[in-house]
């Protein structure tokens, strides 16, 4: 007995879903591809910059040999030649101290993207790609009834990560500055986070409410398209046509407070209201899509979708610690690392999450054979593939307690904007010279601020889960 997808009663929807199904794979190809190849060629100018020199270096034994072996005369042709060559070298020298200082600004940006690659920060964020590749992988398998949406949102996040390199060599070439100091190319390259967890939050809404357009939702897709191309244009034209400096704020600063209501001065690579906007909404929205996740798996019936909030944790506190950098004016650089280190275990507990998610639901590891059943795959795909809404308990007991959609994007917006204002204003009128040093007191502030919102979040999550409650409460019993 099939399975049909996308029904509210006996009619099934036309094939437009497999079509959009195949563009995501493609374009999670894409992303995949591109990801894998920017890796290569990071390792690539690693190498060239580590062995370049000595692989094209002649031997000195050889030389030694051929000297050996030359005559006087052409030993005095040689004396020539290399005269002539010093006065060429000469003239080249006079010449490259004549180029322009980009190019010499674009060799050290290479340089510098190479040493980054070596340290421990570019080491970890490079491991982490195979294991968020799994995870796609899992997360997509055709019987785990993953809603589109959300799947498209999780494969969108590579395109963030992607876009991250030109705008590190943007700001790092035009402005010898890190990404994060830079506040127009951070904030726009920032906001693609933004647009992935929304679609995370409306993909697992529509679902649990059994909102068959929403959940997989074309102009949502040409939305996140848009989005893309906005950012996109916005860094290719800062410079040249908007006039963009190093420190100029992204969206012009809007809504900044005049400068005589704050007593103290903020360093200049400060982030902008709406640069602190973005990141706090991502943060929001991520929390946001944690809770869905778990109400996904009462929904679906399968406590294992309650792994994947689990999974999603470290996640979070890679956020936390993206944004506790900047609360101390990206001057303390252990919190890179940590954020480093929890983007490495974030990456590999989805994965282990989804595969708990997909061996639940029959995926054994002859899922990986492209040759053997093909066949009884194909039929199973007619039934299995699509998302099927009628699978999930969309009663109004199951989805009574849903914020509704317009007063949840009241709220985000209401924390999102205070969260902001607090944290660029509130530092500066509370404590500027702990939050704008690198010192003892700060570090151990700054450590207490990437612990404190998980801690919190994971004893939501104690308070949440049935099973645990019952083993705390075992031994008193």
């Amino acid at each position: 007995m099939t399975r049909r997808s996308f029904t509210t009663n006996a009619c099934p929807v036309d094939g437009r879903w497999m079509r959009r199904k195949r563009c995501s794979s493609v374009f999670l190809g894409y992303c995949c591809s591109l990801g894998f190849a920017c890796f290569l060629w990071t390792l690539h100018g690693i190498a060239g910059i580590a062995f370049g020199a000595s692989a094209t270096r002649p031997s000195s034994l050889a030389i030694s040999a051929r000297v050996s072996r030359r005559s006087a005369t052409q030993k005095v042709r040689t004396a020539l030649s290399a005269m002539e060559g010093l006065e060429a070298a000469h003239a080249s020298l006079s010449n490259v101290a004549a180029l322009p200082a980009g190019f010499h600004d674009s060799l050290s940006v290479v340089v510098a993207f190479a040493d980054q690659g070596q340290n421990i920060n570019g080491i970890l964020f490079q491991a982490s790609l195979p294991a968020y590749i799994l995870f796609l992988y899992f997360l997509s398998y055709r019987k785990n009834n993953t809603p589109p949406l959300v799947q498209f949102g999780f494969a969108f996040l590579l395109v963030f990560v992607i876009l991250t390199i030109p705008s590190g060599i943007l700001s790092k070439s035009s402005f010898g500055l890190i990404l994060a100091d830079c506040d127009w190319v951070h904030g726009a390259a920032e906001s693609l986070l933004t647009c992935t967890n929304i679609m995370l939050v409306l993909g697992f809404r529509a679902a649990l409410m059994g909102d068959t357009a929403m959940v997989d939702s074309f102009a949502v897709r040409v939305t996140s398209g848009l989005w893309l191309a906005v950012v996109v244009a916005t860094l290719a034209a800062g410079i040249p046509i908007f006039g963009a400096g190093a420190h100029t704020p992204f969206l012009s600063g809007f809504g900044a407070l005049p400068s005589g209501m704050v007593p103290a001065t903020e360093p200049v690579n400060a982030l902008s209201i709406p640069n602190w906007m973005v990141h706090f909404s991502t943060v929001f929205e991520f929390l946001i899509a944690m809770s869905l996740a778990w109400r996904y798996a009462e929904a679906s019936g399968n406590p294992k979708w309650k792994g994947l909030t689990w999974g999603m944790l470290p996640s979070h506190a890679s956020s936390v610690a993206a944004l506790t950098f900047h609360v101390f004016y990206n001057s303390i650089p252990w919190i890179l690392t940590v954020q480093a280190g929890c983007t490495f275990v974030g990456n590999a507990t989805l994965a282990i999450a989804t595969y708990r998610i997909a061996a639940s639901n029959g995926w054994t590891i002859s899922e990986l054979n492209p040759f053997g059943g093909a066949e009884t795959r194909d039929e199973e795909d007619s039934g299995d593939a699509a998302f099927d809404v009628t699978r999930l308990k969309t009663e109004s007991s199951t989805t009574s307690d849903l914020i509704p959609g317009p007063l949840l994007f009241a709220e985000v917006l209401l924390l999102t904007v205070a969260a902001s204002f607090l944290t660029k204003y509130g530092e500066l009128i509370l404590a500027p010279d702990l939050f704008q040093s690198a010192s003892s007191a700060s570090s151990i502030a700054a450590g207490l601020i990437v612990v404190t919102p998980p801690l919190l979040v994971v004893g939501t999550l104690i308070a949440q889960s049935k099973d645990i409650q019952a083993q705390l409460k075992a031994p008193a019993s």
